[in-house]
């Protein structure tokens, strides 16, 4: 797929730390089989720093977030980009420049679930774009906050889901919602870690204490 490379979060300045900073190791080796790639391991366990979300925030504003970006000027905008990564047969397009994905095969790791129309899905920020902004996004200018919202360079920080899971989702961290399909726990709860780390966004206590009940599932 064109462009990935092309799409790092180089440069992002880290938000400043909090006072509070818990770590967890998991191995994903343990969550079990998934059509989807799993996060690499790593002998250095990540750390997350546990804060509330701070007081007199701004309202969240979604247009701030600019997403469906193409970035690589190739017609295939993000949502198009995961749309043919996921797919686990090769996708038919819409339009003849291909720019468009109509059909495919998609299982969604939330439900479980297989689809072939595309448009019976959503693509979803596993760390949703709101969630971000409460948790240190607030601070992010336009282009740091249109980086994370387009991020390609980790296979799990965007997934091709059911559009009404990814609707009951909404913006919930795991203390409120967790993917019905628990099978996902263990590789959700490794790679809400892994996208909070690698944008520096802190996580809550309500929020650490479901982590840690979701990779309890990871096994040993």
């Amino acid at each position: 797929m064109k462009g990935r490379s092309e799409l790092r979060r180089d440069g992002l300045r880290p938000g400043r730390r909090m006072a509070g900073v818990a770590s967890l190791c998991v191995w994903l080796a343990a969550c079990g089989s998934s059509p989807l790639p799993t996060a690499p391991t790593s002998t250095h366990p990540p750390s997350l720093v546990i804060a509330p979300v701070p007081q007199g925030l701004a309202p969240y504003d979604r247009a701030q977030w600019h997403h469906w970006i193409d970035a690589d000027g190739d017609c295939q905008d993000t949502r198009a980009e995961v749309l043919i990564a996921q797919s686990e047969l090769a996708p038919l397009f819409s339009d003849s420049r291909r720019c468009v994905v109509s059909t495919g095969r998609w299982t969604d790791p939330y439900s479980g679930q297989t689809f072939t129309n595309a448009a019976d899905l959503d693509v979803d920020h596993l760390v949703p774009l709101a969630n971000a902004y409460r948790s240190g996004g607030w601070r992010w200018s336009l282009a740091e906050r249109e980086r994370y919202a387009n991020d390609l360079s980790y296979s799990l920080h965007l997934l091709a889901v059911s559009s009404s899971t990814n609707r009951s989702k909404a913006d919930d961290g795991p203390d409120v919602w967790r993917p019905p399909n628990a099978a996902f726990w263990c590789q959700y709860a490794v790679a809400w870690i892994r996208v909070k780390q690698t944008w520096s966004l802190s996580v809550t206590a309500a929020e650490w204490q479901a982590l840690q009940t979701m990779t309890a599932t990871c096994g040993s």
